[in-house]
């Protein structure tokens, strides 16, 4: 399937969820796709990756619902998936039986390099967790890849900052977690910075677009430097990288991919 016909499916779950009792919001690269819409043209030229996969948050305790929604639909539940729920991993993976078609599923939180909580974010955005959900998802990632950079550059490129709107990055709410939180402002700051030499190297972009994008990358680090940081975050930094600041996204799902 092609990345638009995704993402029209995910859009077809997540409605079909909401007549079911089951909350379901798009993350990945299929929620950056459905929030871009005057530079998709970037996503071609930066030789974006098509996705093959659907991920989703949703709620734990809609998870029998869900379980039944999508089993309902032709979906078989992962068997290693289901296993690991015995030793505490919130997540459920489905495969359609026409074996081209993964649906993933994250409940409550987004536990990957650093833990994201989405108990009270669903309601933000609708079919897609919010956008600064959406960069925080991308900002998190210990050994980010090209794709993930790509799509940071993007959403920027598509973006102001701001609140209240939902094509609006609320800043003040990645302020609000890099302050407290010393290993997530490392890591999304390592990536912001990496995003800019990324981006330094795509000679295909027009100019002003990689000013624009640059411009905002350094607004982002400024804030989040300027920014006052907890007694928690000072103590932790003096530790620095001397102790391990994340999670190795394999330990934390105790399974094997």
């Amino acid at each position: 399937m092609s990345t638009d016909e995704l993402l029209k499916l995910a859009k077809q779950l997540v409605d079909q969820g909401a007549k079911q009792g089951v909350t379901l919001r798009i993350i990945g690269h299929l929620a950056v796709r459905d929030h871009v819409t005057k530079h998709l043209e970037m996503l071609e030229i930066l030789q974006r990756i098509p996705t093959h996969d659907i991920d989703f948050m949703g709620y734990t305790k809609e998870r029998d619902q869900a379980d039944r929604m999508f089993k309902e639909l032709g979906y078989k539940a992962d068997p290693s998936v289901a296993f690991s729920q015995e030793y505490g991993v919130q997540r459920l993976i489905y495969h359609h039986e026409n074996g081209q078609i993964m649906v993933e599923i994250f409940l409550d939180e987004l536990r990957m390099a650093h833990t994201l909580d989405f108990r009270n974010r669903f309601e933000l955005d609708n079919p897609t967790i919010s956008l600064v959900d959406l960069l925080l998802s991308k900002l998190q990632i210990q050994d980010i890849s090209g794709k993930d950079l790509k799509d940071i550059i993007v959403l920027l490129a598509e973006h102001e900052t701001g609140s209240g709107e939902r094509e609006l990055i609320d800043i003040d709410y990645l302020l609000k977690l890099t302050r407290k939180n010393w290993g997530l402002y490392y890591t999304a700051r390592k990536n912001l910075v990496m995003a800019k030499d990324f981006l330094a190297q795509q000679d295909e972009i027009d100019v002003a677009i990689k000013d624009d994008v640059n411009a905002k990358l350094d607004a982002y680090i400024n804030s989040m430097d300027v920014e006052p940081k907890t007694a928690r975050w000072k103590l932790r930094a003096k530790i620095g990288t001397r102790v391990k600041w994340y999670e190795d996204v394999g330990d934390v799902y105790n399974i094997h991919q």
